[in-house]
């Protein structure tokens, strides 16, 4: 729609100026900002047209407020597809991040085997060369969450803006995403974790 071929009036400039016909019926379209709120705009709107039409408390509306109920409802249909979509992509993506950081890990153990020798050789016990690999990939873990967070949030409310629905901050999926890369970071070092707790120092400190 072009805004050339658009005007704003009032009603009663309508009436008077555009339609000869005082009873001609107008249709007036009112928008929302969430879906969550159509129940108490229709009630709004229905308890500022009734004095406008002269109405008292016991007669029954003379006009009609329609709703979209079937395009909410493909939109909400539509929604639920897409929130499923997400939650097997996020399973899908959490595996092979957890695949990934756990090879990450490996590799760490690896090179840093003379270290592990070390640690052990002077004392080190089993629990704490396994705890330091362990907090390392939920570290590892926790970094990708935040700028995961970061960027989520960002673009969702860049696409919000585009479509002029308010900012927001979507705490619960916040805490449920860190609450699932702590896990993943756990679970995906626990493996390294326990091959380098279980090293041999003497054979450790001899690695090339």
């Amino acid at each position: 729609m072009s805004w050339d071929n658009t005007i704003i009036s009032s009603y009663n400039n309508v009436r008077r100026f555009f339609n000869s016909n005082p009873n001609a019926s107008f249709n007036i379209q009112v928008k929302v900002a969430d879906l969550k709120m159509m129940d108490g705009a229709i009630s709004q709107a229905s308890g500022t047209f009734r004095p406008v039409r002269k109405l008292t408390t016991i007669e029954e509306d003379n006009f009609a407020i329609d709703k979209s109920d079937s395009f909410v409802e493909m939109l909400l249909r539509n929604l639920s597809f897409i929130s499923i979509a997400a939650v097997v992509i996020g399973i899908i993506t959490l595996l092979g991040a957890a695949i990934g950081l756990m090879n990450i890990m490996l590799v760490s153990v690896t090179e840093r085997t003379k270290e592990i020798g070390l640690i052990k050789a002077i004392g080190g016990k089993k629990d704490s060369v396994r705890s330091q690999f362990l907090n390392e990939a939920i570290i590892i873990s926790m970094i990708g969450a935040v700028i995961g967070i970061i960027l989520g949030i960002a673009l969702g409310n860049v696409v919000g803006l585009l479509l002029s629905t308010s900012f927001l901050i979507p705490w619960g999926w916040i805490i449920a995403g860190i609450i699932i890369c702590s896990l993943t970071g756990l679970l995906a070092g626990l493996y390294p974790a326990i091959k380098a707790s279980r090293l041999n120092p003497i054979e450790a400190l001899r690695y090339e």
